[in-house]
This record gives structure tokens, C-alpha cells and sequence, in this order.
């Protein structure tokens, strides 16, 4: 572009390239017919987890579907969403499994196959047998369907009512009614399954929980796309009744649209819906405030707790490789600061490290275990530059600090969010990111999840990265999609915490990177759109004249606050 014969770009267009991908994203919906029971006094709980090859040809864990209980043909409500590269070979594999609580699972079967062979299949439909390859034996069908992603950011937000249900308990009950909400493929000409709500017990007029629903999910961004609500009486052997249905489109959703609902054989009248909340979200994408000048800051804190393992012992998680191998920690923050620095423009991050007693020279208390320290042993600074300045201060950390324990997070959390409170006051255009890699269990979850609950109303969003082998159950609740609830009753407006297993992706750098930074985006984005702050126009670099000093112009994060 010219303007007065001068050449200018976007600000961020070479930064912007590699989250806006020219890779097609496809929305990948499963379901499974005739499955293996392997329960014996009840039916198999199964759930699907999915494997995608990254450009080392490594199959890595990259998403699942929810559990159906009680159910040998489950069609889940859960889409996974993938890259397809047309001209890469890309080899996944669907493992089918059957859930039985507290993390434990039976296997009944896998499928390998490619996302070529996916797409390529007539109406992007593939039927494909689940094989135990240890015994050499088929166990039930997966269903596999695929669709292109379309560009939409919308975002729907409903609540619906039910009238005069038909009841199907009898004269000693009421209904148990809950909704399944599908979209029709006219690829496969079958109807899919993209959102289920709860139940709620003997209620003929039934209110459901609002939620949101994205339009991508909804109607792939097609709001004349044919749609169909079913009404289900829950039951507890799993064999629901049915009660009615509604077709529609997306263009007909309003505030109180109501809709009657009629059984599907027989014509007949069994109900009436009403949408009694609507509102559509128009949501920018992430592209847009990059390009407005939204930029990321990095902070990393990393645990020096005592079940690290001693550091000089080869078994240490912390072990420093004298061939230079990197160890879990530092293969962790190589992976993801690979890719999260290119959104950052100072490229000065913040080191801190948590559960040790800290020696460095002129430490006030060397016998005493710090639960937020600067790695760089100076805690008016503890801004390094660039990824090798994060090396090399967790090596500096290494040789200057005792590992002890207990892990706490609150620590830690609380600093990120005294630091995202002042950029927030100085540069509401800086969105903080805290990666924090840790061993284990924490100690102080309520006051964790109460930082976090507090958290949700800052610019901040928190990466969990578990290293080695030990049982990382607390994390998973600490990313409940669902929202957390602190102490006090209050839940999280938005999501802000991700975890993600380090020994699910040992040896594919690339694609724990992209797992660790999945949701920055949308968390980017809800965040910003909670307290109605919409891009700024694209800023705009006159490249002839600012070329020089472009890096000095950037306006930083500013001074840290000091440690409180």
C-alpha cells in the first residue's frame, strides 16, 4: 500500500503468519456402532482419544471426546478440530476406549488411518472397523465425519424453556427432559450432534442452564444450514425416551422464538419450546487485535521442589545433560517460546521460580523455602531477554538454589496478577501469558483457584505444563471448561488456564507447542470482549522512514512492580 508515495504494512503481518495458517481446519465429528461390551454388569462407557502425526512423522495425543455412558452406540457431542496439509501425508489414529472413572480405562480398539484418506472419502464419511490389535479382533465400527471450517467468530448465547412436555413416565412420574441439538451434513446427508444439555427431573416445564455455542459449531457459520432439536426423556438405564422434535435454521433464533415440538412418526403435538435468552456475539477474531497492536508478554515460572530429583543425578527432571541434551523443563519452554515470542515485541521476559531455598549472592534468608523468587537471583529485575536469556537464568537458578517444597502456585499466581493489574493500567493493549512447568501435585489448590477466579477480570492467561510421570489430576481441574468457583461462590466469567501433559508430546516439539498455546487465542479475545474492548484499527509502519528504529519505538511492558 502507498500513501503519499510512502510504502507502509501492518505492524504485525510477518508475526501474524504463523498463527494465520494457510492450513485448512477441519471439523472432524465421530461416532461408533456395535461396540465391545466390556463391562460385565452394565454397558461400556466409551470415549475416543485422538492421535495426530506431526512433521516428524510421531503420533501425538492431541484431543478427546467426552464419555457416554451405558451406551455401545454413542454418537459424541465433542468435534475434534485439525489441520488438513493436502500435500503432507498425515497419519491419525482413533483409540477408542471405555471410561471406568478415577482415570482408569479398558481398551476396546484403534483405527489408523490419514486425513487425506478422510477427505478424500465419498462425502468425507469413512465406516471403519475398531480392532484390538492384540488380539487381532474387530470390536464395533467408528464413524467418521469431516467438514471444512468455515471463517465465523459468532458466538450464540441461549436459553431455552420447555411447555407442556409430553410426559413418557406414566401416571407415578414426569419427564426428565433435556435437549440435543444437531446440524445437518449435506455432505453424508446425516444429522450431527453438536450440543446436549442437562436433564432436569420430573418437569414437564422445564427451564435449562443458558450456554454458548459458537456459530462454527452450531452451523459451521451457515445460518440457513438446516438445524433439528430433539427432546429426550432422561433415564437412568441410559434408554432415554423420546418425546419430540423441531427442525429449524439459525436465521429463525430470536428472543422468545418459540417452536412446537412434534413427534417425528406421528405428527403429533408433544410440546412447545421457547428460546427465552438469545443474543448473538459478534466476536473479532485474534488476527484483528494482533493487528491492532495487541501484543503478548511472556512470564515463566518453573518448580524447584525437592520431587524434582536431585539435579546433578541423571534421573532428575532438572538434570543439566553434559552432551546438552535438553532436559523436560527445558525442551518445554524451547517448544512454546519458540512460538509465543514472536508476539511479543521487547522479547523481555519475566523468570521466576517456586519451591526452593534460594542462595544466590546477598539472598536475605538462604534458609528459608521461597515460593516466588527471580531466577536471575535479582529481584528488582527478573526480566531476561529472549529465550536464550530464559536458558541461561534457569541454569544461574540451578547452581543457586536448594530444592525443598512444598509446590504452591498461590505465589506465583498472585505475582502474575500484580504485574498484569500494572500493565493493564499502563498498556491495556499488553496481554500477560504465565507458563508455569511443574513435577506434581499442588498444596494450595482453594488459593489457587481463588487467584484464578480473580485472575479471569485481568489481561492474563496461565499455562500449566506437567513434567515427569506424576498424577497431574488437580490440573485437569484447575482447566475445567466448565469455570471454576472460588471460596466465595464467585465463578470465572472466562477460561484462563490450560494444562497440558509434557510426556503426551516427549520428542514432538511442534506439536506441544501447539496444544500448550491452543486457547491463547479465544482466551485473547474473551477477555477483551468482556469488558467491551473491540480492535484498534491495524497499526501501520511507514517502513521507509521507521525502518531503522522500529524496535526502539515499540512501546514495552515497562517497569515490573516490585515484589511485594
Amino acid at each position: 500500500r502507498r500513501v503519499h508515495g510512502e510504502k507502509y504494512i501492518d505492524q504485525k503481518s510477518l508475526m501474524i503468519n504463523s498463527w494465520e495458517s494457510d492450513r485448512e481446519k477441519v471439523e472432524v465429528f465421530l461416532s461408533c456402532r456395535k461396540l465391545k461390551n466390556k463391562d460385565a454388569f452394565s454397558k461400556s462407557d466409551p470415549f475416543v482419544k485422538v492421535y495426530l502425526a506431526g512433521d516428524n512423522g510421531v503420533l501425538s495425543y492431541i484431543s478427546k471426546t467426552e464419555v457416554v455412558k451405558d451406551n455401545l452406540n454413542p454418537n459424541f457431542r465433542t468435534s475434534i478440530i485439525i489441520d488438513f496439509v493436502f500435500e503432507v501425508k498425515q497419519p491419525i489414529k482413533f483409540e477408542v476406549l471405555d471410561d471406568d472413572g478415577n482415570g482408569n480405562f479398558d481398551y476396546i480398539g484403534e483405527v489408523m488411518t490419514t486425513v487425506g484418506q478422510l477427505m478424500g472419502a465419498q462425502g468425507q464419511q469413512s465406516i471403519l472397523d475398531v480392532t484390538d490389535i492384540h488380539k487381532k479382533q474387530k470390536n464395533g465400527k467408528i464413524v467418521i465425519r469431516c467438514e471444512k471450517v468455515a471463517a465465523c467468530n459468532d458466538i450464540l448465547f441461549m436459553g431455552w424453556a420447555g411447555i407442556k412436555l409430553k410426559n413418557t413416565d406414566g401416571l407415578f412420574g414426569k419427564s426428565d427432559p433435556f435437549l440435543r441439538f444437531f446440524r445437518y451434513s449435506e455432505q453424508t446427508s446425516t444429522w450431527i450432534l453438536v450440543h446436549q444439555t442437562e436433564w432436569i427431573m420430573d418437569n414437564l416445564n422445564p427451564v435449562w442452564k443458558p450456554f454458548q455455542l459458537k456459530a462454527q459449531k452450531l452451523c459451521n457459520g451457515d445460518y440457513q444450514k438446516q438445524l433439528k432439536i430433539e427432546c429426550w426423556d432422561w433415564e437412568k438405564s441410559q434408554k432415554f425416551q423420546y418425546i419430540g422434535e423441531a427442525l429449524l435454521n439459525g436465521s429463525m433464533l430470536s428472543q422468545n422464538f418459540t417452536i412446537e415440538l412434534k413427534d417425528g412418526k406421528k405428527n403429533k403435538k408433544t410440546g412447545t419450546l421457547v428460546l427465552k435468552q438469545f443474543n448473538l456475539i459478534q466476536r473479532p477474531s485474534f488476527i484483528e487485535y494482533l493487528r491492532g497492536g495487541v501484543q503478548l508478554n511472556f512470564m515463566v515460572a518453573i518448580d524447584f521442589t525437592g520431587s524434582n530429583g536431585i539435579p546433578t543425578r541423571p534421573e532428575s527432571l532438572h538434570y543439566l545433560h553434559p552432551a546438552g541434551y535438553p532436559n523436560q523443563y527445558q525442551a518445554a519452554i524451547q517448544a512454546v517460546g519458540d512460538i509465543i515470542l514472536n508476539y511479543d515485541f521487547n522479547k523481555s521476559i519475566a523468570v521466576f521460580g517456586f519451591g526452593a531455598k534460594v542462595r544466590f549472592p546477598n539472598s536475605p534468608n538462604p534458609h528459608a523455602v521461597s515460593h516466588c523468587f527471580a531466577c536471575s537471583g535479582n529481584e528488582n529485575n527478573p526480566e531476561v531477554l529472549g529465550l536464550q536469556g530464559i536458558m541461561q537464568s534457569y541454569n544461574y537458578a540451578l547452581t543457586n538454589v536448594e530444592l525443598a517444597g512444598p509446590t504452591y502456585f498461590a505465589p506465583i499466581i498472585q505475582r502474575s496478577l500484580e504485574i498484569s493489574s500494572y500493565t493493564q493500567s499502563q498498556n491495556p493493549d499488553v496481554y500477560q501469558v504465565l507458563l508455569i512447568l511443574t513435577d506434581g501435585e499442588i498444596h494450595d489448590m482453594q488459593k489457587t483457584i481463588d487467584l484464578i477466579v480473580e485472575g479471569s477480570n485481568l489481561p492474563l492467561s496461565i499455562i500449566i505444563v506437567g513434567v515427569g510421570q506424576a498424577d497431574f489430576g488437580k490440573m485437569e481441574t484447575l482447566d475445567g471448561d466448565s469455570g471454576l468457583i472460588d471460596s466465595r461462590g464467585r465463578r470465572t466469567p472466562r477460561d484462563l488456564v490450560q494444562f497440558v501433559p509434557f510426556t503426551n508430546f516427549a520428542g514432538n516439539g511442534p506439536e506441544l507447542a501447539r496444544q500448550v498455546l491452543y486457547e491463547i487465542p479465544d482466551q485473547l479475545v474473551e477477555y477483551y470482549r468482556i469488558i467491551g474492548r473491540k480492535p484498534n484499527p491495524p497499526v501501520q509502519l511507514n517502513v521507509e522512514h521507521n525502518a531503522n528504529n522500529f524496535i526502539g519505538n515499540v512501546i514495552g511492558l515497562g517497569q515490573i512492580p516490585l515484589k511485594s
